[in-house]
């Protein structure tokens, strides 16, 4: 189906602003037409205007989801590798974290995004994360450059793809107390079983070099069986609704036909 000649970038972006994987039949068609204001979809099934709207974000939209949902693609075959979406680190969300041997964040600004909060950001996930990266559309490049820290790697983005301008180097610069404050206080528990869950008795028993690797297994764990589930349903899910199926396990049947 083809869009129509008048729509423009704010039309595709108020589409995704306001798109819930959770919408009812009668929200995605009052959505879509605005998009497609010509054509019927009274006979398009729930499913059928799900898959729409998705297929029509996934080529028009320019928004974090989209390179977000390239990253995914990028690691859910990779059998040692366990993701996560939205971390939070001090007063930063970071986009994307793998874990395997070591930790790598991953922060995003789509064409949409600006860099004012940038600097801010990466400074939070190098207290936490062994290997980070910025991942951003190719209008940032230059700009980014020149606040990029030392230690991070760089991945541009155009025309569907990425493109990995610098290799990321081990961190030095991460805090232990900032890594132990990430866990929860069941998981400091069990993951330092000596230390009552108390984050001071960890900091006086242990080096910096032992609390990471328990920080990594710890995270690993948190998140298994939720990417898990992405990795047996990907072939299911749509693009725009990676991230609420990581955060639900939801079976897609239930969203998409019911």
């Amino acid at each position: 189906m083809n869009l129509d000649k008048n729509i423009d970038g704010k039309t595709i972006n108020a589409l995704a602003k306001n798109y819930n994987a959770l919408d009812y039949s009668v929200k995605l068609s009052t959505s879509l037409k605005n998009v497609f204001p010509t054509k019927s979809l009274d006979n398009f099934s729930k499913y059928e205007l799900h898959k729409l709207l998705n297929d029509t974000l996934f080529q028009y939209y320019k928004g974090e989801e989209i390179l977000k949902y390239k990253l995914f693609q990028n690691y859910i075959n990779k059998k040692s590798i366990v993701a996560a979406f939205e971390i939070k680190v001090n007063n930063s969300r970071l986009d994307f974290l793998t874990i395997n041997g070591h930790t790598t964040s991953f922060e995003i600004k789509s064409e949409l995004d600006n860099l004012s909060k940038l600097s801010k950001q990466m400074a939070d996930y190098m207290l936490a994360f062994e290997y980070n990266y910025l991942v951003i559309d190719q209008k940032h490049i230059e700009k980014a450059k020149k606040i990029l820290p030392k230690s991070y790697g760089l991945w541009s983005y155009e025309k569907g793809k990425y493109k990995k301008l610098k290799k990321a180097l081990l961190n030095e610069k991460m805090d232990s107390e900032v890594q132990l404050k990430l866990l929860t206080k069941s998981e400091l528990v069990n993951s330092f079983p000596n230390s009552r869950g108390e984050i001071s008795n960890i900091l006086d028993c242990l080096t910096a070099k032992d609390i990471n690797s328990r920080f990594k297994k710890t995270l690993k764990n948190r998140y298994r069986n939720r990417w898990e589930f992405l990795r047996t349903n990907k072939s299911e899910i749509f693009p725009m609704d990676v991230q609420f199926f990581f955060n639900t396990n939801i079976e897609p049947c239930h969203i998409y036909y019911l």
